[in-house]
């Protein structure tokens, strides 16, 4: 029995970091909750917003075809091109947002403590040609989403601002005086140390009461930059939203219609990658969100409710990094942007105290790799007293092994009778066949809990360890520490008794070289643990085996 779940526990570990890589190849993405197609109204909405043509809208409703300007005379208002674009700074100490006065809209936000894949430093706006900036403004009209584009805004005070803990906070106000009383106002609210910002917006549009137009405020496309991860593969990056307590992706592909809302309780929607993410964050005046895609790119929004074309609305934007804390501290369930998996989300309590503990090793050594192997030991030593039942037990199940296959071989047609006295020879020489199973069980948990702290953890991006390692969140590029992590793993399978018939033996002797292979495109800092965690386990294994007595 004890073999039969020995085999089965080092299976499940194949299964689970095999896991991740088959979801994100096979098994397609969970469906949306609630799509805009699956109504008329919203799919002629949806339509109107691609641009679409007002025929292909003519299942929707009277009233809905009017609020999408089909039956009505494009807007007279002709858009400004004789000024020149402007921009304003305002530092918050994480990050620093340039807006625009063209279009009142966010051009850049840097992160200038990361670096992108060629070294530069991270914007998380995404220039795309031709492509929307955030905090755009849309409507369902085409002609005067122009209008809006093009707009240009007065931002006061018109300068740069760097916060401080002496000057904390700093508001903005954007605003747009058009014809025939058009105004739209923003006041922006930036905080030092933080990477939020708090948005009200009001907007008054007599000359379009008639119609009811819906706002929108956009984010996109992409809002990572151009950044990457060599194991994306396993984190969904994009478009995703938080709704009735799910978390439901937009993967470009499944947005039928080009166009989706969600409705209810809305906690957030964001774009997000392995470690950064922008997300709009809706307080009041939000009746639901969107995700559309317009050619290549796809936005997320915030659709505002609306009375005669006039709409006030609050939200907050956060722009920054994936860290468990500052995610957990923003509240609004943002903590919920980060998704380790079916399996990880299980034991995700278990994520915020290694990462504790790690920050805490990092402290004293002032590097991650250095404190990877020490909170390896301190969970080794934790799990020591299991451990060492578990090596003993296996100890004794193999001293016993003679006997057993004398009574499998003496009783092979009498099963009851053959469990009887396999029972009664486990008892006399008090070995416990699950003993050496059990314990081991109970470390998955934690296992797993450090699996995706470290896998997740924005902490080691950049993060340089010894020599040829210059960071921990991407894999060895000379391969060494994989391979040592199967020779170690080797080591610690010839040392331990064997167990099982040969064909389980072959499985057990082929895991190195299968963990091996799969380990190479893992991040270096979790194979660094792997392999001391393996190192402490033929030290622990030596010492039953060798040198303790019975």
């Amino acid at each position: 029995m004890e073999n039969r779940i020995l085999v089965a526990f080092v299976l499940s570990l194949v299964v689970f970091f095999g896991w991740g890589y088959f979801l994100s190849t096979v098994q397609p993405p969970p469906k949306p909750v609630e799509e805009l197609a699956q109504n008329s109204n919203a799919s002629a909405t949806g339509k109107s917003l691609t641009n679409k043509s007002s025929s292909s809208s003519a299942g929707a409703s009277s009233s809905n075809m009017s609020s999408t300007g089909t039956s009505s005379a494009p807007s007279p208002i002709v858009p400004e091109t004789d000024r020149n674009e402007e921009t304003v700074d305002i530092a918050t100490g994480l990050a620093t947002f340039t807006l625009s006065n063209k279009g009142g809209v966010i051009k850049s936000i840097i992160l200038a403590k990361y670096k992108g894949d060629t070294g530069e430093i991270v914007d998380l706006v995404k220039h795309e040609p031709g492509a929307k900036l955030p905090l755009t403004l849309e409507t369902q009209d085409s002609a005067f989403n122009a209008i809006l584009a093009n707009a240009y805004y007065q931002i006061s005070p018109a300068k740069n601002v760097t916060l401080s803990a002496s000057n904390p906070q700093h508001t903005v106000t954007v605003t747009y005086n058009g014809p025939d009383g058009l105004n739209i106002l923003r006041k922006i609210t930036f905080t030092y140390g933080k990477y939020t910002a708090q948005v009200e917006t009001t907007i008054t549009n007599p000359a379009m009461a008639g119609r009811n137009l819906d706002y929108y405020v956009l984010l996109g496309p992409g809002m990572g930059g151009a950044v990457s991860s060599q194991t994306d593969f396993i984190v969904f990056s994009g478009a995703t939203t938080f709704v009735n307590n799910e978390r439901v992706e937009s993967p470009p592909d499944e947005i039928e219609g080009d166009f989706k809302e969600f409705k209810g309780d809305i906690s957030w929607t964001a774009f997000q990658n392995k470690y950064f993410t922008t997300a709009l964050i809706p307080e009041r005046g939000t009746k639901s969100t969107i995700v559309k895609k317009e050619g290549e790119n796809v936005y997320v929004g915030l659709k505002f409710e609306s009375v005669q074309s006039a709409a006030s609305a609050g939200y907050m934007i956060y722009s920054g990094t994936k860290e468990l804390q500052l995610l957990e501290d923003t509240g609004h369930k943002l903590v919920r942007v980060l998704d380790y998996g079916w399996v990880g989300n299980k034991f995700a309590f278990l994520v915020k105290p290694l990462l504790k503990a790690l920050q805490y090793f990092y402290g004293i050594f002032q590097n991650y790799g250095w404190a990877i192997i020490a909170l390896t030991f301190v969970i080794k030593l934790l799990f020591f007293p299991l451990t060492h039942k578990s090596f003993k037990s296996m100890k004794g199940m193999h001293k016993v092994q003679p006997y057993v296959k004398m009574i499998q071989e003496r009783n092979k047609d009498d099963r009851q009778k053959m469990n009887e006295e396999l029972m009664e020879l486990y008892k006399k020489h008090r070995v416990n066949p699950l003993g050496g199973c059990l314990p081991m069980l109970l470390q998955i948990p934690v296992f797993i809990g450090l699996y995706h702290a470290l896998f997740f953890s924005i902490e080691l991006r950049g993060a340089p360890f010894i020599w040829w390692i210059k960071d921990l969140s991407v894999a060895d590029p000379y391969y060494v520490t994989p391979i040592l992590m199967g020779i170690s793993m080797f080591l610690q399978q010839k040392m331990s008794p064997a167990i099982g018939d040969p064909v389980q033996q072959k499985i057990m002797m082929f895991l190195p070289v299968f963990f091996t292979f799969l380990f190479v495109s893992f991040p270096a800092g979790l194979v660094i643990y792997w392999t001391i965690n393996n190192v402490l386990t033929i030290s622990q294994q030596y010492y039953i085996y060798k040198i303790a007595k019975d």
